[in-house]
């Protein structure tokens, strides 16, 4: 499907939209693959269990104004999604406190065939895990190094 087409069309079937789901999902994953997660995230999940080198960020909010420093959600290594917020130092690098570290795999839609919707997020979610580490695997991109920068 062209991309760039979906994304100017104002009316979209059920399939077009779960690519655009997939897309989006895919750009945030790439981005922070390549540019790398924040330290003070990586060693927080590091230490939780996650292995980084099997795991894709499906959300990062950085400093966003009245929320947690870090926050956003996690697909593991075991195809579970992490929700989580972590308060940190200015640099990211430092975890100050841990104020929610949850496995919200429970809550989602796994449905790959939802009437009217086709499939459900966490399904398309783990397509767009499945790419992404394949692409890794291919050589086409590779995980950065950590840091505390926001992906573009």
């Amino acid at each position: 499907m062209d991309i760039q087409r979906l994304l100017k069309k104002r009316q979209l079937n059920v399939q077009e939209q779960n690519a655009l789901d997939a897309y989006r999902l895919e750009r945030c994953a790439l981005a922070w693959r390549n540019e790398g997660v924040p330290v003070a995230l990586m060693e927080c999940a590091r230490a939780r269990g996650v292995d980084w080198a099997a795991t894709v960020v499906l959300q990062l909010e950085v400093d966003f104004p009245g929320m947690s420093s870090l926050f956003g959600l996690l697909l593991t290594q075991d195809e579970r999604f992490i929700e989580f917020e972590i308060d940190t130092d200015p640099a990211h690098q430092r975890v100050e406190s841990l104020e929610c570290w949850q496995d919200v795999s429970d809550t989602l839609n796994h449905s790959t065939r939802n009437r009217g919707t086709g499939k459900g997020f966490a399904a398309i979610a783990k397509q767009v895990r499945r790419k992404v580490l394949g692409l890794l695997a291919q050589g086409c991109s590779a995980p950065g190094a950590p840091s505390g920068r926001q992906a573009p």
